[in-house]
């Protein structure tokens, strides 16, 4: 009786499964960062930028982090990249710090994004953000 009761969920469950295909031309997975590079070759020497938006600030030296449960705020990535997940901020706050944690500038900047066409979304993208010493 219970090898039954098994076969006849196991029929059940495919049958069930079997209903949940995507329609043609339906968007499954969806995954993308949106992301800009920062370009701070005015100022001399090694230094550390941080980006704020309004979701947050990336790390900072002697700062707390804004706590990563917002995929909106700015995370810092190699040679002066920052993504924001799926937001895309039109400004942003940056500011230089000096390799002992000395802030040197900050500025707001404005991004110029071209956002994706794709029918299932896809990452903007945008120019360097070029900073001026």
């Amino acid at each position: 009786m219970r090898r039954v009761g098994a076969v006849g969920m196991l029929s059940v469950t495919v049958l069930l499964l079997a209903g949940c295909t995507f329609p043609p031309g339906a968007c499954t997975a969806i995954g993308w960062t949106n992301g800009v590079t920062i370009d701070a070759t005015a100022y001399d020497g090694d230094v550390f930028l941080q980006v704020c938006s309004d979701a947050g600030c990336s790390l900072g030296p002697g700062a707390e982090p804004t706590p990563e449960s917002d995929a909106s705020v700015p995370a810092q990535g190699d040679a002066g990249s920052f993504s924001f997940g799926f937001d895309a901020p039109d400004e942003i706050t940056v500011r230089v710090y000096d390799g002992g944690g000395v802030l040197l500038a900050e500025s707001r900047e404005t991004i110029d994004w071209t956002h994706s066409t794709d029918p299932c979304g896809g990452p903007s993208t945008a120019p360097p953000v070029v900073l001026e010493a």
